[in-house]
Protein backbone atom coordinates (compact mmCIF):
# COMPACT_ATOMS: atom_id res chain seq x y z
CA UNK A 1 0.00 0.00 0.00
CA UNK A 2 1.15 3.64 -0.56
CA UNK A 3 0.55 5.40 3.00
CA UNK A 4 0.03 8.71 3.76
CA UNK A 5 -0.07 10.08 7.21
CA UNK A 6 -1.50 13.54 8.27
CA UNK A 7 0.42 14.96 11.46
CA UNK A 8 -0.25 17.91 13.84
CA UNK A 9 3.41 17.73 14.82
CA UNK A 10 6.59 17.06 12.83
CA UNK A 11 7.99 13.20 13.88
CA UNK A 12 11.09 14.28 14.64
CA UNK A 13 12.95 13.85 17.35
CA UNK A 14 10.50 11.99 18.54
CA UNK A 15 10.56 13.34 22.40
CA UNK A 16 7.07 13.10 23.43
CA UNK A 17 4.10 10.58 23.62
CA UNK A 18 2.03 11.93 20.28
CA UNK A 19 5.27 12.11 18.57
CA UNK A 20 6.57 8.72 19.36
CA UNK A 21 3.16 7.42 18.50
CA UNK A 22 3.41 8.31 15.13
CA UNK A 23 6.64 7.35 14.39
CA UNK A 24 5.93 3.92 15.76
CA UNK A 25 3.27 3.72 12.91
CA UNK A 26 5.74 5.35 10.17
CA UNK A 27 8.15 2.43 11.14
CA UNK A 28 6.03 -0.05 11.46
CA UNK A 29 4.27 0.13 7.75
CA UNK A 30 8.12 0.50 6.47
CA UNK A 31 8.51 -2.62 8.41
CA UNK A 32 5.70 -4.18 6.46
CA UNK A 33 7.68 -3.06 3.11
CA UNK A 34 4.82 -0.29 2.54
CA UNK A 35 5.64 3.10 1.32
CA UNK A 36 4.67 5.76 3.92
CA UNK A 37 4.31 9.51 3.11
CA UNK A 38 4.20 12.17 5.89
CA UNK A 39 2.85 15.60 5.77
CA UNK A 40 3.45 17.15 8.69
CA UNK A 41 2.71 20.81 10.45
CA UNK A 42 5.71 22.22 11.71
CA UNK A 43 4.45 24.63 14.04
CA UNK A 44 6.21 27.33 16.25
CA UNK A 45 5.01 25.80 19.41
CA UNK A 46 6.76 22.16 18.54
CA UNK A 47 9.28 23.99 16.13
CA UNK A 48 12.02 21.35 14.80
CA UNK A 49 14.61 21.46 12.45
CA UNK A 50 13.99 19.28 9.07
CA UNK A 51 17.88 19.83 8.02
CA UNK A 52 18.72 17.15 11.01
CA UNK A 53 16.30 14.36 10.06
CA UNK A 54 19.05 11.45 9.95
CA UNK A 55 19.11 9.39 7.07
CA UNK A 56 17.61 6.47 8.45
CA UNK A 57 14.56 7.96 9.51
CA UNK A 58 14.49 9.69 5.94
CA UNK A 59 14.66 5.62 4.87
CA UNK A 60 11.60 4.31 6.54
CA UNK A 61 8.97 7.86 5.28
CA UNK A 62 8.98 10.64 2.25
CA UNK A 63 9.01 13.44 4.91
CA UNK A 64 6.97 16.70 4.14
CA UNK A 65 6.68 19.70 6.36
CA UNK A 66 4.49 22.83 6.25
CA UNK A 67 5.04 25.67 8.59
CA UNK A 68 1.74 26.24 11.27
CA UNK A 69 1.30 29.35 13.32
CA UNK A 70 -1.30 27.18 16.09
CA UNK A 71 -0.59 29.60 18.68
CA UNK A 72 -3.48 30.88 20.78
CA UNK A 73 -4.56 34.32 19.04
CA UNK A 74 -6.75 35.73 22.03
CA UNK A 75 -8.47 38.12 19.67
CA UNK A 76 -9.50 34.55 17.07
CA UNK A 77 -10.31 32.85 20.57
CA UNK A 78 -12.61 35.98 21.75
CA UNK A 79 -14.71 36.00 18.45
CA UNK A 80 -14.49 32.33 18.47
CA UNK A 81 -17.13 32.60 21.42
CA UNK A 82 -20.17 34.20 19.68
CA UNK A 83 -19.78 31.53 17.07
CA UNK A 84 -20.57 27.41 16.75
CA UNK A 85 -17.53 26.14 15.99
CA UNK A 86 -14.68 24.72 18.22
CA UNK A 87 -11.23 27.10 18.45
CA UNK A 88 -9.35 24.31 19.72
CA UNK A 89 -10.04 22.82 16.33
CA UNK A 90 -9.91 25.91 14.26
CA UNK A 91 -6.49 26.62 15.66
CA UNK A 92 -5.03 24.07 12.88
CA UNK A 93 -6.86 24.75 9.68
CA UNK A 94 -3.90 26.12 7.36
CA UNK A 95 -4.45 27.61 4.05
CA UNK A 96 -0.75 26.72 2.98
CA UNK A 97 -1.22 23.31 4.27
CA UNK A 98 -4.42 22.65 2.92
CA UNK A 99 -2.48 23.75 -0.86
CA UNK A 100 0.62 21.44 0.06
CA UNK A 101 -1.97 18.27 0.96
CA UNK A 102 -3.98 18.88 -2.26
CA UNK A 103 -0.61 19.17 -4.43
CA UNK A 104 0.49 15.37 -3.30
CA UNK A 105 -2.89 14.25 -3.77
CA UNK A 106 -2.92 15.69 -6.92
CA UNK A 107 0.87 14.60 -8.33
CA UNK A 108 0.60 10.65 -6.14
CA UNK A 109 -2.32 7.83 -5.72
CA UNK A 110 -2.58 7.06 -2.33
CA UNK A 111 -4.38 3.79 -0.97
CA UNK A 112 -5.12 4.93 2.70
CA UNK A 113 -4.65 8.69 4.28
CA UNK A 114 -4.23 7.84 8.08
CA UNK A 115 -5.16 11.04 10.33
CA UNK A 116 -3.05 11.51 13.22
CA UNK A 117 -5.56 12.59 15.56
CA UNK A 118 -8.79 14.80 15.23
CA UNK A 119 -7.82 18.22 14.64
CA UNK A 120 -6.76 16.87 10.92
CA UNK A 121 -10.19 15.89 10.45
CA UNK A 122 -11.23 19.27 9.09
CA UNK A 123 -8.90 18.00 6.04
CA UNK A 124 -11.40 15.14 4.81
CA UNK A 125 -13.57 17.01 2.36
CA UNK A 126 -10.39 18.14 0.51
CA UNK A 127 -8.78 14.93 0.56
CA UNK A 128 -12.85 13.30 -0.57
CA UNK A 129 -12.53 15.73 -3.57
CA UNK A 130 -8.90 15.05 -5.04
CA UNK A 131 -8.22 11.34 -3.52
CA UNK A 132 -9.91 8.01 -3.86
CA UNK A 133 -7.63 6.75 -0.74
CA UNK A 134 -9.59 5.51 2.18
CA UNK A 135 -9.59 7.28 5.11
CA UNK A 136 -8.96 6.42 8.87
CA UNK A 137 -8.93 8.50 11.73
CA UNK A 138 -5.91 7.47 14.24
CA UNK A 139 -6.90 9.15 17.68
CA UNK A 140 -5.33 8.98 20.76
CA UNK A 141 -8.14 10.35 22.71
CA UNK A 142 -11.64 10.80 22.44
CA UNK A 143 -10.60 14.08 22.83
CA UNK A 144 -13.86 15.66 24.24
CA UNK A 145 -13.21 14.24 27.36
CA UNK A 146 -10.16 15.77 27.72
CA UNK A 147 -11.82 19.02 28.22
CA UNK A 148 -14.97 17.77 30.20
CA UNK A 149 -12.08 16.64 32.70
CA UNK A 150 -10.23 19.37 33.04
CA UNK A 151 -13.27 21.89 32.94
CA UNK A 152 -14.11 20.38 36.81
CA UNK A 153 -11.11 22.17 38.34
CA UNK A 154 -10.46 26.08 38.37
CA UNK A 155 -11.70 29.01 38.52
CA UNK A 156 -16.07 29.90 37.41
CA UNK A 157 -14.48 31.41 34.04
CA UNK A 158 -12.68 28.78 33.60
CA UNK A 159 -14.75 25.75 34.04
CA UNK A 160 -17.63 28.08 31.97
CA UNK A 161 -15.09 28.15 29.37
CA UNK A 162 -13.47 24.86 29.30
CA UNK A 163 -16.83 23.48 29.11
CA UNK A 164 -17.88 25.24 25.99
CA UNK A 165 -14.87 24.21 24.33
CA UNK A 166 -15.50 20.11 25.33
CA UNK A 167 -19.44 20.68 24.29
CA UNK A 168 -17.94 21.86 20.89
CA UNK A 169 -15.45 19.12 20.47
CA UNK A 170 -17.86 16.78 21.06
CA UNK A 171 -20.09 18.34 18.84
CA UNK A 172 -17.79 18.17 15.85
CA UNK A 173 -16.11 14.63 17.17
CA UNK A 174 -19.95 13.50 16.83
CA UNK A 175 -20.34 15.52 13.26
CA UNK A 176 -17.26 13.74 12.00
CA UNK A 177 -17.97 10.26 13.29
CA UNK A 178 -18.94 8.85 10.63
CA UNK A 179 -17.30 10.56 7.93
CA UNK A 180 -13.76 8.23 7.48
CA UNK A 181 -14.04 4.47 6.35
CA UNK A 182 -12.62 3.59 9.92
CA UNK A 183 -11.10 4.72 13.02
CA UNK A 184 -8.12 3.66 15.05
CA UNK A 185 -8.06 4.24 18.97
CA UNK A 186 -5.03 3.28 20.81
CA UNK A 187 -7.66 1.91 23.95
CA UNK A 188 -10.58 -0.95 23.67
CA UNK A 189 -12.32 1.38 26.10
CA UNK A 190 -11.89 4.60 23.99
CA UNK A 191 -13.52 1.81 20.72
CA UNK A 192 -16.24 1.08 23.32
CA UNK A 193 -17.13 5.09 23.86
CA UNK A 194 -17.25 5.78 19.75
CA UNK A 195 -19.18 2.89 19.17
CA UNK A 196 -22.21 4.19 22.32
CA UNK A 197 -21.45 7.66 20.69
CA UNK A 198 -23.19 6.04 17.36
CA UNK A 199 -19.82 5.18 15.67
CA UNK A 200 -21.67 2.59 12.61
CA UNK A 201 -17.83 2.52 10.40
CA UNK A 202 -15.01 -0.73 10.96
CA UNK A 203 -13.32 0.36 14.43
CA UNK A 204 -9.83 -1.55 15.05
CA UNK A 205 -7.76 -0.72 18.32
CA UNK A 206 -4.25 -0.46 18.23
CA UNK A 207 -1.78 0.69 21.08
CA UNK A 208 1.29 2.74 19.94
CA UNK A 209 3.55 -0.11 20.12
CA UNK A 210 7.19 0.53 21.25
CA UNK A 211 10.82 -0.79 20.11
CA UNK A 212 11.11 -3.88 22.60
CA UNK A 213 14.11 -5.24 20.62
CA UNK A 214 16.59 -2.24 20.86
CA UNK A 215 19.73 -2.52 22.87
CA UNK A 216 19.53 -0.23 25.34
CA UNK A 217 16.05 -2.65 26.14
CA UNK A 218 18.20 -5.76 25.98
CA UNK A 219 20.53 -4.42 28.59
CA UNK A 220 17.60 -3.33 30.91
CA UNK A 221 18.00 -6.77 33.25
CA UNK A 222 17.81 -5.12 36.76
CA UNK A 223 18.14 -1.51 38.81
CA UNK A 224 21.45 -1.45 40.17
CA UNK A 225 22.66 1.13 38.02
CA UNK A 226 19.19 3.35 39.30
CA UNK A 227 19.87 6.17 41.17
CA UNK A 228 18.52 4.94 44.80
CA UNK A 229 15.24 6.27 45.99
CA UNK A 230 14.81 7.90 43.03
CA UNK A 231 11.35 8.59 41.78
CA UNK A 232 10.67 10.57 38.18
CA UNK A 233 7.47 11.82 36.00
CA UNK A 234 8.63 12.42 31.88
CA UNK A 235 5.99 13.86 29.96
CA UNK A 236 5.16 16.87 27.98
CA UNK A 237 5.01 20.12 30.24
CA UNK A 238 2.66 21.90 27.77
CA UNK A 239 -0.07 19.41 28.29
CA UNK A 240 -2.19 20.85 30.69
CA UNK A 241 -3.26 17.13 32.41
CA UNK A 242 0.30 16.06 33.10
CA UNK A 243 0.66 19.78 34.97
CA UNK A 244 -2.38 18.95 36.60
CA UNK A 245 -1.57 15.34 37.71
CA UNK A 246 2.06 16.86 38.86
CA UNK A 247 0.45 19.37 41.05
CA UNK A 248 -1.97 16.79 43.00
CA UNK A 249 0.90 14.81 43.41
CA UNK A 250 3.75 17.30 44.48
CA UNK A 251 1.10 18.76 47.06
CA UNK A 252 -0.54 15.73 48.32
CA UNK A 253 1.90 12.41 47.81
CA UNK A 254 5.60 14.36 48.02
CA UNK A 255 5.39 15.35 51.54
CA UNK A 256 4.18 11.85 53.20
CA UNK A 257 7.01 9.74 50.83
CA UNK A 258 9.50 12.24 52.34
CA UNK A 259 8.31 11.23 55.78
CA UNK A 260 9.16 7.88 55.27
CA UNK A 261 12.06 8.15 52.80
CA UNK A 262 13.98 11.33 53.61
CA UNK A 263 16.63 10.72 50.94
CA UNK A 264 14.18 10.16 48.34
CA UNK A 265 14.15 12.57 45.42
CA UNK A 266 11.70 13.48 42.61
CA UNK A 267 12.83 14.16 38.92
CA UNK A 268 10.59 15.94 36.50
CA UNK A 269 11.18 15.73 32.41
CA UNK A 270 9.80 16.69 29.76
CA UNK A 271 9.38 19.22 27.35
CA UNK A 272 8.46 22.98 27.19
CA UNK A 273 8.03 23.48 31.04
CA UNK A 274 6.28 26.83 32.16
CA UNK A 275 8.14 29.36 33.08
CA UNK A 276 6.38 29.55 36.68
CA UNK A 277 7.65 25.88 37.24
CA UNK A 278 11.22 26.85 36.08
CA UNK A 279 11.27 28.88 39.21
CA UNK A 280 9.61 26.37 41.86
CA UNK A 281 11.82 25.43 44.71
CA UNK A 282 10.45 22.05 45.85
CA UNK A 283 12.56 20.12 48.93
CA UNK A 284 14.35 17.26 46.75
CA UNK A 285 12.48 17.80 43.39
CA UNK A 286 14.85 18.69 40.57
CA UNK A 287 13.25 20.22 37.46
CA UNK A 288 15.33 18.14 34.77
CA UNK A 289 13.40 19.75 31.53
CA UNK A 290 14.19 18.38 28.47
CA UNK A 291 16.59 15.54 28.43
CA UNK A 292 18.73 14.61 25.60
CA UNK A 293 17.87 11.31 25.44
CA UNK A 294 14.81 9.57 26.93
CA UNK A 295 16.11 6.30 27.51
CA UNK A 296 19.21 6.67 29.28
CA UNK A 297 16.77 8.77 31.92
CA UNK A 298 14.38 6.28 32.18
CA UNK A 299 17.24 3.78 32.94
CA UNK A 300 18.61 5.77 35.33
CA UNK A 301 15.76 6.48 38.43
CA UNK A 302 13.98 3.64 40.13
CA UNK A 303 9.67 4.42 40.17
CA UNK A 304 8.05 6.25 37.74
CA UNK A 305 4.63 7.87 38.27
CA UNK A 306 1.97 9.00 36.00
CA UNK A 307 -0.71 10.90 38.60
CA UNK A 308 -2.83 11.80 35.61
CA UNK A 309 -6.75 12.75 36.98
CA UNK A 310 -7.51 14.12 33.05
CA UNK A 311 -7.03 12.59 29.55
CA UNK A 312 -7.93 9.73 27.72
CA UNK A 313 -6.43 7.09 25.77
CA UNK A 314 -2.79 4.99 26.27
CA UNK A 315 0.30 6.81 27.48
CA UNK A 316 3.41 5.93 25.33
CA UNK A 317 5.22 7.16 28.05
CA UNK A 318 3.98 4.23 30.14
CA UNK A 319 4.34 1.71 27.48
CA UNK A 320 7.55 2.69 26.98
CA UNK A 321 8.82 2.54 30.67
CA UNK A 322 7.52 -0.80 31.22
CA UNK A 323 9.82 -1.85 27.84
CA UNK A 324 12.78 -0.65 30.16
CA UNK A 325 11.35 -2.53 32.89
CA UNK A 326 9.89 0.18 35.18
CA UNK A 327 8.45 -0.41 38.24
CA UNK A 328 5.34 2.51 38.31
CA UNK A 329 2.73 3.78 40.22
CA UNK A 330 -0.42 5.25 37.91
CA UNK A 331 -3.92 6.56 38.61
CA UNK A 332 -6.80 4.88 36.89
CA UNK A 333 -6.88 7.71 34.32
CA UNK A 334 -3.29 7.59 33.86
CA UNK A 335 -3.35 3.20 32.84
CA UNK A 336 -6.53 3.74 31.17
CA UNK A 337 -6.49 1.18 28.11
CA UNK A 338 -3.39 -0.47 28.97
CA UNK A 339 -3.83 -4.14 29.57
CA UNK A 340 -2.22 -4.37 32.93
CA UNK A 341 -2.60 -5.89 36.22
CA UNK A 342 -2.75 -3.78 39.73
CA UNK A 343 -0.69 -5.19 41.55
CA UNK A 344 1.26 -7.57 39.27
CA UNK A 345 2.90 -5.71 37.04
CA UNK A 346 1.79 -1.91 38.08
CA UNK A 347 0.60 -0.27 41.10
CA UNK A 348 -2.74 1.71 40.41
CA UNK A 349 -4.24 3.84 42.95
CA UNK A 350 -6.36 7.40 43.18
CA UNK A 351 -6.36 8.43 46.35
CA UNK A 352 -3.18 10.51 47.89
CA UNK A 353 -2.60 7.79 50.63
CA UNK A 354 -2.76 4.65 48.80
CA UNK A 355 -0.43 6.09 45.59
CA UNK A 356 2.04 7.21 48.43
CA UNK A 357 2.21 3.98 49.58
CA UNK A 358 2.79 2.56 46.73
CA UNK A 359 5.63 4.77 46.23
CA UNK A 360 7.74 4.35 49.34
CA UNK A 361 6.49 0.23 49.04
CA UNK A 362 8.61 0.50 45.89
CA UNK A 363 11.19 2.74 47.15
CA UNK A 364 12.04 0.78 50.26
CA UNK A 365 11.52 -2.59 48.62
CA UNK A 366 14.21 -3.86 46.22
CA UNK A 367 12.68 -7.12 45.93
CA UNK A 368 9.35 -6.16 45.13
CA UNK A 369 10.47 -3.50 42.80
CA UNK A 370 12.91 -6.03 41.03
CA UNK A 371 9.47 -8.29 40.70
CA UNK A 372 7.75 -5.21 39.05
CA UNK A 373 10.21 -4.72 37.10
CA UNK A 374 10.34 -8.28 35.59
CA UNK A 375 6.77 -8.67 35.21
CA UNK A 376 6.43 -5.35 33.41
CA UNK A 377 9.28 -5.81 30.97
CA UNK A 378 7.35 -9.32 30.09
CA UNK A 379 3.97 -7.91 29.31
CA UNK A 380 5.87 -5.25 27.10
CA UNK A 381 7.29 -7.94 25.39
CA UNK A 382 4.62 -9.99 25.14
CA UNK A 383 1.63 -7.15 24.18
CA UNK A 384 3.65 -4.02 22.84
CA UNK A 385 5.38 -4.29 20.42
CA UNK A 386 5.12 -2.12 17.39
CA UNK A 387 6.01 -4.76 14.39
CA UNK A 388 3.23 -7.25 15.92
CA UNK A 389 0.37 -4.34 15.99
CA UNK A 390 0.75 -2.51 13.28
CA UNK A 391 1.14 -6.14 11.72
CA UNK A 392 -2.70 -6.93 12.63
CA UNK A 393 -3.69 -2.92 11.81
CA UNK A 394 -2.28 -3.80 8.75
CA UNK A 395 -4.34 -6.67 7.89
CA UNK A 396 -7.37 -4.47 9.16
CA UNK A 397 -6.28 -1.57 6.45
CA UNK A 398 -6.15 -4.35 3.62
CA UNK A 399 -9.92 -5.38 4.26
CA UNK A 400 -10.53 -1.42 4.38
CA UNK A 401 -9.01 -0.56 1.10
CA UNK A 402 -10.66 -4.02 -0.64
CA UNK A 403 -14.39 -2.80 0.45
Amino acid sequence: MNILQLCKKFPYPAKDGEVIGIWMYSKGFHYHHHQVTILAMNTRKHFSHPELVPNDWKNVAVIKHVDVNTNVNFRKMFLNLFGKGCYNIERFYSVDYEKQLIHLLQNQNFDLIQLEGVYLSQYVSVIRKYSKAKIVLRTQNVEFEIWEREAKAGSYLRKKYLQLMASRMKQFELNMLNQYDAIVPVSKRDAETFKQLGCKIPVHTCEHGVDTNTGLLRQAQDDRHAEQFSVFHIGSMDWRPNLLGLEWFIENCWPTILEEIPDAKLYLAGRNFPDDWKQKKIKNVGMIGEVENASSFIQSKQVMICPLHAGSGIRVKLMEGMSFGKAIVSTTIGAEGLPVENGKNIFIADEEAEFSNYVIQLLSNAELRNNFEAEARKLAEQKFDYRVLVGELLNFYSEIVKA
